[in-house]
């Protein structure tokens, strides 16, 4: 169900953005084939990004700060603004080819999910680990910003431990929550990236399908030239969003080579057939402390609406509110006192990299986390743990 916090965030998170010069930028793109900069030159571009960012990022995640509030009335015009933003983003991913079959017919949204049961994908050579919530064994990844078409992406991947040994790296795609760049996630995604990932993360600070989706086929294309060539399993990919663009993150994962998708207190997609389109499992989070990106107002909605085998996550920690993701010292931790403290998602960083390590590279250990009834996630500081579609254990 739509809500008036989507209907009054859209349109005035625009109007708030594009004055600064950052957000949904309608600047014609570099075509997907184009090659990657250098590792010197990107070390460059992200310094560079982060200071000029800085002064706009606070400014902009102050003013966005409105708590949400429901209202059955305002669906069609939340409907328009999701569309004019994806409008904006499909001028630059005209070179995707699936986009237009992503908006398919709302009335498949009632079919049965498919009964095949996920299949997970393999990385061989991926090295055995203890601690999902420790630096993996690519212990060198690192950002790479300004890079991909329009320099409108990061990238977050191991420098020279790339392709280490013949490893062939699984890719995921990232969306920012609005009003925020990929800079406010450096903790996690390096972490990701550093248990063999390739992160490509949309800088747009409304990030939507369009722009996740044009991402991951450049990352894709990398495998072709460049310092990632050869270096990529470009049939093994997930999809990973927070708060807004949690949402953009199930949006995205109709691809056909998606392996799983997880949502960090997520809003809902804006694909009315996006959770018939799913095919890969789901994680979705929220927390006690969330007032913002409420359990019962969105996150509990996306779960009931799930298709897929679904893990429904909730940390029991009133002090984790929605800023609970983004990374202390950020910006955006400017609204810290009504949205919560920035804690770099802290306690859903290990789940993560474990979901990926389960569902991209079959490693069994991470079905510690959610299956049994003891399950890592099923005890504190966890609570209420929700599973459906799922196995016999």
């Amino acid at each position: 169900m739509a809500t008036l916090f989507q209907t009054l965030l859209v349109p005035f998170a625009l109007l708030l953005l594009l004055p600064l010069g950052v957000g949904c930028s309608a600047e014609p793109q570099v075509p997907p084939d184009s090659p990657a900069t250098d590792d010197e030159a990107e070390d460059d571009d992200e310094a560079s990004t982060a200071d000029e960012a800085s002064a706009d990022d606070e400014s902009a995640v102050r003013d966005a700060a409105t708590p949400p509030r429901r209202d059955a009335s305002i669906d069609a015009s939340v409907g328009r603004g999701a569309d004019a933003s994806r409008g904006r983003q499909d001028a630059r991913a005209s070179t995707t080819p699936d986009d237009s079959a992503a908006a398919s017919d709302a009335s498949s949204a009632n079919e049965p999910p498919d009964s095949t049961p996920p299949v997970s994908g393999t990385c061989p050579g991926l090295p055995e680990v203890s601690d999902y919530g420790a630096t993996g064994p690519f212990e060198d990844a690192k950002a790479f910003a300004n890079v991909g078409p329009g320099n409108n992406y990061t990238v977050f991947r191991p420098d020279a431990s790339l392709g280490r040994d013949g490893f062939k790296h699984p890719v995921v795609v990232w969306g920012n929550g609005i009003a925020t760049t990929p800079n406010h996630y450096t903790k996690t995604l390096t972490l990701i990236a550093s248990h063999g990932f390739v992160v490509v993360a949309c800088n747009d600070t409304m990030a939507e399908r369009p722009c996740l989706n044009t991402g991951i086929e450049w990352l894709i294309s990398q495998n072709e030239s460049g310092p990632m060539q050869g270096k990529l399993d470009t049939t093994n990919e997930a999809t990973l969003g927070y708060s807004w663009g949690g949402g953009a993150a199930i949006d995205t994962a109709n691809r056909p080579n998606v392996r799983a998708t997880a949502s960090l207190h997520g809003m809902p997609p804006r694909l009315t057939s996006a959770f018939a389109d799913m095919h890969a499992p789901l994680l979705l989070y929220t927390s006690t402390g969330d007032g913002f990106v409420t359990a019962e107002g969105y996150v509990t909605p996306n779960y009931e609406k799930a298709k897929v085998q679904t893990f429904y996550a909730t940390l029991m920690d009133d002090g984790a509110g929605h800023l609970y993701v983004v990374d202390e010292g950020s910006t955006a931790c400017a609204v810290s006192g009504a949205l919560g403290e920035c804690e770099g998602a802290i306690a859903e960083r290990a789940p993560t990299v474990a979901w990926l390590r389960l569902w991209q590279c079959g490693d069994e250990s991470a079905r510690a986390y959610f299956y049994g009834d003891d399950c890592t996630l099923c005890q504190a500081p966890w609570t209420k743990p929700q599973r459906k579609n799922w196995p016999d254990d």
